[in-house]
């Protein structure tokens, strides 16, 4: 049961982002923001689980993943602008804004997932 809430959680957040378009409004190509969500949720998902598999703590990961995605999404941030003020020029900032947003979505998706996580069965 508990892995139904591992899947699920980051899965309506994905949803719930997607419908209010708030990737959008935070700072994503309105493009490639669909993209960007629906690519870093398996990737967060799988983050979480091996995190789980390694048995890493629950808080800690959860923790660093928040940390990760906020750093992210300043990456993200920083490489928009870079590439706003070149005028769709610098195509190493785009790819910073794009993959930015990416490790954005799969961070985020992977807390989530931590926080829904079953505890580790002990054999």
């Amino acid at each position: 049961m508990h892995w139904i809430a591992f899947l699920a959680l980051p899965l309506i957040a994905a949803m719930a982002a997607w419908y209010s378009g708030v990737i959008k409004l935070l700072g994503a190509h309105p493009f490639w923001a669909d993209d960007v969500l629906w690519i870093g949720l398996p990737v967060g998902i799988a983050l979480a689980w091996f995190a789980g598999v390694a048995r890493l703590g629950q808080g800690m990961m959860a923790t660093l993943c928040l940390l990760l995605s906020a750093s992210a999404w300043m990456l993200a941030r920083a490489g928009k602008q870079a590439f706003a003020a070149s005028y769709a020029e610098a195509t190493l900032a785009g790819q910073f804004w794009y993959f930015g947003w990416i490790a954005t979505c799969a961070f985020a998706a992977s807390a989530l997932a931590t926080m829904a996580r079953p505890p580790p069965r002990d054999h």
